[in-house]
């Protein structure tokens, strides 16, 4: 009986621990808690911050603007995520901030490049295609995949000519997203 006590002991100590690093993993920071975090030279805690932005305070203007302020920021993973939390949250971006987003598409990086195409996608960039078309030749079949599913969000059915050599590329999953990006595109 003492060894069935000492087990439930243990065991009710164990669910506690669990409970109080639950509890503190999931603590809801306001919107100013998060904003702050926005300054820590730690771009694990800045790219977290942003998503939790995103998900917490989809319409908030503040967020929006203290984020568009990463979209140059020197660390890669920090500047990638302030690109796609904005087309996550659809933001409206000026033509300089549009920019350096689309700065991002020459990125030596091919998942700079894959985030920056997505946030693009969110904005509804239509003026940023003639940038975009150059990626379906992309060393990167991520990119070029991306590029694809980017095209039948932006562009039009002008853009089906760009796309049709995909479907012929020795990647099959290159040549369903080229496949579906020229359906999308012919049935605008």
């Amino acid at each position: 009986m003492k060894m069935m006590t000492k087990r439930s002991f243990i065991v009710a100590a164990v669910v506690f621990a669990l409970g109080v690093s639950f509890a503190h993993a999931g603590k809801m920071l306001s919107e100013d808690e998060l904003i702050a975090q926005l300054a820590s030279p730690k771009d694990g805690v800045v790219a977290e911050a942003m998503q939790k932005l995103e998900k917490q305070f989809p319409t908030s203007t503040r967020a929006t603007d203290a984020i568009k302020k990463f979209l140059t920021d020197p660390r890669e993973k920090v500047r990638s995520k302030a690109g796609r939390v904005l087309g996550a949250l659809h933001a409206e971006v000026t033509a300089a901030e549009l920019a350096n987003i689309t700065a991002m598409l020459k990125a030596s990086s091919a998942q700079e490049v894959m985030e920056a195409l997505k946030s693009l996608r969110g904005l509804r960039a239509q003026s940023t295609v003639s940038e975009i078309v150059p990626l379906l030749k992309h060393a990167n079949n991520g990119v070029i995949r991306d590029a694809c599913r980017t095209l039948a969000v932006l562009g039009g059915k002008d853009n089906v000519a760009d796309i049709e050599p995909l479907l012929s590329h020795p990647d099959a999953k290159v040549q369903k997203d080229a496949q579906d990006a020229i359906f999308t595109l012919k049935n605008k």
